[in-house]
């Protein structure tokens, strides 16, 4: 509420200064094009004024005064509505709707001279009392913050004005045309979600044109089931942009019919526009992504990270996609990646990370339904780790044991005071791609010999090399290139 009355407050000083003199602000909006709703609130109400004369121009006339006794500030149930403009019928619905929201406690009473005097020294109960008029124009009408014209009958220009009761002080003015009546068709998008965990509860979230939302004079919007109301008062926004609401006793698991329609401040409400709550359209189940590894993409992390998570396929209709966020705490989780399809498992980073640092990684699953899902993280660290030292001395033997042809590759042991060699990686040269291919990996550090049967019918010549694996995964420069040549059919002994 307090960022509603800011919100409005602040638009009108920055956009309507015609409609306003000195601390005074004057609105009028039309439901008809002809009734016409005014409106008046004060950023510092001067003392003497204790209360108000509303008077039309048609034209080129003179002022023409409207009510036809002073309406005057404050809230009490012995005050006379009707100068207000409204009829005794209105009178008496606003008066009781006024007791019940002295007995519910929701507003007090304020004498002309308390309200006139704590208004004057901007109290925070006239700036609640404010707020609640932002959001209900019959609390307008209750404190003499309001009046209607229902005595408009020609097709003319009109200039209202506020003055000061029984004077000709002119506080603000405003021109209005005839048949002027607002554009409140605001919504753009609705869209729902549900709360499975009870199997009851169904959101509703929608979106709404931001400068309509200003020029309509918009409160707040109003949500119908079955053509029932739901809201006692206008909902407004969580924050600049959010609108939501719960209708939490709502099953989840069946069609149910909704209504929602934007209403300004001056009691005006806009088009309705429908929503089908579909069950088929929402999971039964929220799943989020789990991360599975993070894995270095260059020596030290430098060149990025590979980030692989999980997803249940049969989930996927109901996702626009995945986010991959990073944290170089303690920083915070930001996004590294654009939208991923719903069909995405892995995401490469390529923004590289500084040496010494702990991270986090992260994937979230954006929902067709606006929910955000983000799922358990990874932690990784990222200390840099010196290189490895190359392995020494590799070299190949190739023997035949129970009639197959094996060959043992072995290399040095990492020599006394080397901390840094962690595993062993061994390639073997692809013949027909022309290039050394990864043929075994993660070999520990204390086991320097490979054993692998070659195939009868293999290649005529194999050569192989080893590197050393630091703690960060980054590889060594590579050890010595060893090869073995297929002896020819007339030499019973293989050469290396």
């Amino acid at each position: 509420m307090r960022y509603l009355l800011s919100f409005v407050l602040a638009f009108l000083l920055g956009s309507y200064a015609n409609a306003q003199t000195n601390n005074t602000n004057l609105l009028a909006q039309s439901p008809d094009g002809k009734t016409v709703k005014l409106v008046w609130f004060f950023n510092h109400m001067p003392k003497s004024v204790t209360g108000f004369d509303i008077k039309r121009k048609d034209g080129l006339e003179d002022w023409r005064k409207l009510n036809r006794s002073p309406i005057l500030p404050g809230i009490s149930l012995k005050k006379e509505l009707t100068p207000t403009g409204i009829d005794n019928a209105e009178a008496v619905r606003i008066s009781e709707k006024l007791r019940d929201l002295l007995k519910s406690g929701t507003i007090k009473e304020y004498t002309l001279s308390d309200f006139v005097k704590r208004w004057s020294n901007n109290d925070k109960a006239i700036q609640d009392i404010f707020a609640l008029a932002e959001l209900d124009y019959d609390i307008s009408l209750m404190a003499g913050l309001g009046f209607e014209d229902h005595t408009v009958t020609q097709k003319t220009d009109y200039q209202y004005g506020l003055f000061v009761a029984g004077t000709d002080s002119l506080l603000a003015q405003l021109s209005w045309n005839y048949g002027e009546i607002p554009d409140l068709n605001v919504i753009q998008e609705i869209t729902s979600r549900t709360t499975p965990a009870t199997q009851r509860g169904i959101q509703l979230l929608w979106t709404a044109d931001a400068q309509k939302m200003k020029m309509g004079y918009i409160s707040g919007f109003n949500i119908y089931k079955k053509g029932i109301r739901m809201n006692d008062r206008p909902i407004t926004a969580q924050d600049a942009s959010t609108y939501i609401w719960t209708d939490k006793n709502a099953p989840v698991n069946t069609m149910d019919q909704y209504s929602i329609s934007a209403e300004s401040l001056f009691g005006i409400e806009g088009i309705i526009k429908s929503y089908t709550f579909n069950p088929a359209e929402h999971p039964a189940e929220y799943h989020k992504p789990i991360v599975t590894n993070v894995t270095s993409q260059g020596y030290y992390f430098k060149d990025g990270t590979l980030v692989q998570w999980t997803f249940p396929a049969e989930a996927e209709k109901y996702i626009k996609g995945f986010y991959v966020e990073k944290d170089n705490i303690p920083n915070g989780y930001t996004k590294v990646s654009d939208l991923l399809p719903p069909s995405t498992r892995s995401f490469s980073d390529k923004t590289g990370s500084h040496a010494n640092y702990y991270l986090r990684a992260r994937v979230v699953a954006v929902y067709n339904d606006k929910s955000q899902m983000a799922g358990t993280e990874k932690l990784y660290s990222y200390f840099a780790s010196p290189e490895a030292p190359k392995p020494q001395n590799t070299t190949l033997k190739v023997t035949v044991e129970d009639k197959k042809t094996v060959m043992y590759l072995s290399w040095d042991a990492p020599i006394s005071g080397d901390n840094t060699t962690h595993q062993y990686r061994i390639y073997q040269f692809d013949n027909l791609n022309d290039k050394f291919v990864m043929l075994a990996d993660k070999i520990a550090s204390n086991n320097t010999v490979y054993k692998q049967v070659l195939p009868p019918n293999g290649v005529n010549k194999y050569k192989f090399y080893v590197v050393a694996l630091n703690r960060a995964g980054s590889e060594s420069m590579q050890g010595d290139i060893v090869s073995w040549q297929v002896a020819p059919p007339d030499d019973k002994n293989g050469k290396k």
